[in-house]
């Protein structure tokens, strides 16, 4: 908490606004726990999980609001159990990830509009859910970053490596079904907590595009897992300093979701270019004189 507590203040510098350093401080948190989370979903083709996962917000919050049980840990609960389901299905099915996720997506959003149908006043929270708001994070939703946070690097310590090694043998997929289940109930997890916080627009962004990056540029895992927090960081900072600026006054999650696709399309573009130079360079030193 203290090493938070002095980079929060070292955003002062940058930013005179207290929200402005709250929800610059809330994007780095995020941003920890969203770069290995997605280089985990890119590398096991699961880009669709997180719309699955932050969709379910629909069926929690109806089963709460029906049941009368507190929304928030509704929403977790639920939210964990469909990323719990998908493993199964995947796991005990012959169809593809995209397939499972892409059924489960589809009857989970239908279950819960079916219940919240019959709750008007429930449509107003699922508005807020899904669009977010990063310049008004609050004290309770920046300890639950913290939390998030914390959760995340003790996963990846322990489990990140595991993973990546059923990505390329997938001899130990079936033996890790622990692991597996582990993996999507956190997955889960992140995506439900974040997109509370944040929006599903932020969170899903965030998880793919740097992911998506570090898949294009690392020679390993270990080095995707930098390089996406790394194009994480710097996309959150730079698109929230952008629609900061009056000049400029855009939305910051959007803003930030489009700094992190430039970013993307930047590294594809450097590349393709490098590759495209290196074989230039081969054929040279392959030619004759």
């Amino acid at each position: 908490m203290e090493y938070l507590q002095h980079l929060y203040d070292l955003m002062a510098v940058f930013y005179e606004a207290e929200f402005m350093r709250r929800a610059a401080l809330a994007l780095f948190l995020l941003s920890i726990a969203a770069s290995g989370t997605g280089v985990l979903v890119v590398s096991r083709r699961m880009a669709f999980f997180p719309d699955a996962a932050g969709h379910t917000i629909f069926g929690g919050l109806a089963l709460g609001l029906i049941l009368g049980l507190p929304i928030d840990i509704t929403v977790l609960c639920f939210g964990v159990l469909i990323g719990i389901l998908i493993i199964y299905v995947m796991r005990h099915s012959t169809l593809a990830s995209d397939t499972v996720i892409g059924l489960i997506f589809s009857g989970g959003v239908a279950f819960g509009l079916a219940l919240v149908s019959r709750y008007p006043e429930a449509q107003n929270k699922i508005t807020a859910y899904f669009l977010g708001d990063i310049m008004t994070v609050n004290d309770d939703e920046m300890k639950l970053l913290i939390i998030l946070a914390i959760v995340s690097i003790l996963f990846f310590v322990f489990l990140y490596n595991r993973l990546m090694l059923s990505c390329v043998a997938p001899a130990n997929y079936l033996k890790g079904a622990l692991t597996e289940y582990l993996f999507g109930g956190f997955l889960a997890f992140v995506v439900v907590i974040a997109v509370q916080v944040v929006g599903v627009l932020l969170v899903t962004a965030l998880l793919i595009a740097p992911a998506a990056a570090g898949r294009l540029l690392a020679p390993s895992g270990r080095w995707m897992f930098w390089i996406a927090l790394l194009v994480s960081v710097v996309s959150g900072q730079v698109g929230l300093s952008i629609a900061y600026q009056p000049v400029v006054n855009t939305t910051p999650g959007a803003t930030v979701v489009f700094i992190s696709i430039v970013i993307f399309a930047l590294c594809a573009l450097g590349k393709k270019a490098w590759t495209a130079l290196r074989k230039k360079e081969a054929i040279v030193n392959e030619s004759p004189g």
